[in-house]
């Protein structure tokens, strides 16, 4: 994690994202008080359930009801993939999906967009409240699987999704609940989404890739599939409510410049 984060300072990258220069009204960069806005984010993050209103209970007895099916019918999705599983898909997973959710992938292209906005404090933002998004929802997973201790299906021969050992046992191989790759990249990409809501095109792409690094957890028999449900509304809880505490308001206006017209993102902090 460590040579990660030194990368994400030091990665020189060429441009990934290109366009006109976006304005925000202060500076964003990797200092002291980025550092300390870890410990203010995550109070607001646990806090913010302790404020939601009839939708977002709804929305989260909704969410709550799919994962509890999604349960139930564990055992029967984990055989369907591990039936149709090839040394292709694989291949695949290994070294084009799950880095993705490890961070081996992630975080150097959240430090090419960092580099990429030097002159811009949009890409700037968007790519350091990436790098929060990654740390907390991971931690935050990590928080959960010694919560809930569950068996993952590579430990048990049958397979057996109704194994939990709960909160007061202190071994710590059990850590099936909730996926901690689908977490953190599903937290990356609701930032993105969040943050280039202009850029349509990159708001779909991250959840695609996000989705088939929860997809092929299961295929790896590292997790069951209500392990990558949850592990996919954590994440994205965890991504939109940093967007809206980092990204306070967002204003998309049509602008001319040199070569033709485009659109302006402001952000105000």
């Amino acid at each position: 994690m460590l040579l990660l984060l030194n990368f994400f300072i030091l990665i020189i990258s060429p441009t990934l994202l290109s366009g006109q220069n976006d304005t925000i009204s202060q500076d964003v960069k990797f200092n002291k008080k980025y550092l300390v806005s870890y410990c203010s984010d995550t109070k607001q993050i646990i806090a913010s359930p302790f404020h939601w209103k009839g939708k977002q209970w709804l929305t989260f007895a909704g969410l709550a009801g799919v994962t509890t099916v999604v349960y139930i019918y564990d055992k029967d999705i984990y055989n369907f993939f591990q039936d149709n599983k090839t040394e292709t898909a694989e291949t695949i997973s290994k070294y084009f999906i799950e880095p993705w959710g490890s961070g081996l992938y992630s975080i150097p292209l959240l430090g090419a967009i960092y580099l990429t906005g030097h002159k811009n404090s949009r890409h700037r933002n968007v790519a350091l409240t990436g790098l929060k998004a990654f740390i907390i929802s991971g931690a935050s997973a990590m928080v959960a699987k010694q919560i809930f201790h569950r068996h993952r299906p590579s430990q048990d021969y049958p397979p057996d999704p109704y194994l939990w050992e709960g909160p007061f046992n202190f071994e710590t191989q059990y850590t099936s609940f909730p996926s901690g790759h689908t977490t953190t990249a599903f937290a990356v990409a609701s930032v993105l989404a969040f943050g280039y809501k202009d850029k349509i095109w990159i708001g779909i792409t991250s959840y695609s890739v996000a989705a088939l690094v929860g997809l092929s957890r299961i295929q790896d028999g590292k997790h069951w599939a209500s392990d990558v449900v949850a592990g996919a509304i954590l994440g994205t809880f965890i991504g939109t409510t940093l967007s809206k505490i980092n990204f306070k308001k967002v204003e998309i206006n049509p602008t001319a410049f040199k070569g033709g017209y485009g659109m302006s993102v402001k952000f105000r902090l």
